[in-house]
């Protein structure tokens, strides 16, 4: 199934790099994965026509259509294809119901989408191999399996757990920490297809230093730091939040490793601030339950789950800052749609968040980490950071390009404007 048909004509000057990439998630003006799924897809297509693979779903038909309606750059280079399940297992997987389906749904992916990209490579040849979304260092990726140069990521998973904070997240959030821990590095050593990977990529792109680290040293000078969170556009009102304005706004899925005690611990040092939590999960009668034993209740607003837009809206007209001290976030694409709006965000000096221009506090116990986080909301307020560093399409684009002539991956001649 693809989304474009003809080729256009082609134009005179160097050829562009013909690119293969696998988007387990992708959907157009998602968030998280799925939006930068969608997002890197266009970026790699301003490079280079760009056969996309993509998982059956219910945004599968939308990325599609979208793919067709490209313009400029982009228009006619984004070719979609849609990877379907075995007929015996699709009625297991892909309601996305119990979360280890979804491993499952994503390594028959990497199987079937490998296979297909290896037909489609015979047929007319690739440069480029990339893989996209899901890209968790972990898991590895059978896109290295295609045949061309292969660029990896960007991957997270390099982050990890804070243990001064392991009190934080209740006894079941410490055996998940636990767990995470041992995948975390007995993967390094003992999975095949992420050594693979690793040893096969020409350029690996991280989203954040803690993940260079965690590569194996004879492979991290192919690391380059390069978060996946790219804005379509650079919002031009960024004005900080009025003077005045005492709410902290706390957004995601009530995980234990996601920081909500901590926020509500920080709430004890912030006696004028309210505290507005976005989101649903299992932790959140923890959560509920901490928020009376603190004294905090009567501060504290459980809002539930609410979509993208009024997100937005609570970011631009309730809050004064956006709290986020996740214990081991790799990227955090909230964060970005936070500075977005002009609202400041004080987190964990840890993974992401920083990078995308969070503020970040040192990691310690968890009194003393959430007095850190309180004055680093009071100091955010009385004196708000600059823009977002997060780059454009464009701006990325740009980047991608110098990054891959620079490697050998195409010549600079073969870059286009």
């Amino acid at each position: 199934m693809t989304a474009t048909g003809a080729t256009p004509p082609a134009k005179t000057g160097p050829v562009a790099p013909r690119i293969v990439a696998f988007a387990f998630s992708c959907e157009p003006d998602g968030g998280s994965e799925g939006g930068a799924g969608w997002i890197w897809a266009r970026l790699l297509a301003g490079i280079g026509p760009t056969t996309l693979l993509i998982s059956r779903s219910p945004h599968s038909d939308r990325v599609v259509a979208r793919a067709a309606e490209l313009t400029g750059a982009e228009a006619g280079r984004l070719d979609v294809v849609v990877v379907d399940p075995p007929a015996l297992i699709a009625r297991f997987i892909g309601s996305h119901s119990w979360p280890p389906l979804w491993y499952l749904e994503y390594a028959v992916f990497q199987v079937r989408a490998m296979r297909r990209a290896r037909r489609l490579h015979e047929v007319a040849p690739f440069d480029i191999s990339w893989h996209l979304t899901w890209a968790n260092a972990w898991f590895g990726s059978l896109a290295g399996f295609v045949g061309p140069a292969f660029v990896f990521g960007p991957v997270g998973a390099g982050v990890g757990t804070p243990w001064g904070l392991i009190g934080t997240v209740g006894l079941r959030g410490a055996i998940a920490e636990l767990a995470r821990s041992a995948a975390r590095m007995g993967s390094r050593y003992l999975n095949p297809v992420a050594r693979a990977a690793i040893r096969s990529a020409a350029v690996i792109l991280v989203q954040n230093p803690e993940t260079v680290a965690w590569l194996p040293a004879r492979h991290r000078d192919k690391a380059v730091v390069f978060p996946h969170v790219v804005l379509t556009e650079r919002t031009t009102d960024t004005s900080p939040p009025p003077p005045g304005r005492r709410a902290a706004l706390f957004a995601g899925r009530l995980l234990p490793w996601k920081g909500g005690e901590l926020a509500l611990r920080a709430m004890v040092d912030l006696p004028e601030h309210r505290l507005i939590i976005c989101g649903r999960g299992p932790d959140e009668a923890r959560l509920q339950d901490l928020s009376e034993r603190l004294g905090v209740a009567d501060r504290v607003e459980f809002r539930g789950w609410v979509d993208r837009e009024d997100l937005t809206i609570a970011m631009r007209e309730e809050a004064s800052v956006f709290l986020f001290p996740s214990l081991h976030d790799e990227g955090g694409w909230v964060v970005t749609e936070a500075r977005a709006q002009g609202l400041p965000v004080v987190c964990l000096d840890r993974g992401g968040p920083p990078i995308l221009g969070g503020t970040g506090v040192a990691a310690g116990r968890p009194k003393a980490t959430a007095r850190r986080l309180a004055r680093a909301v009071l100091a955010v307020e009385a004196d708000p950071p600059g823009p977002s560093p997060v780059p454009t399409v464009p701006e990325a684009r740009r980047r991608l390009i110098h990054l891959l002539a620079a490697r050998g991956i195409i010549p600079p001649t073969d870059a286009p404007a």
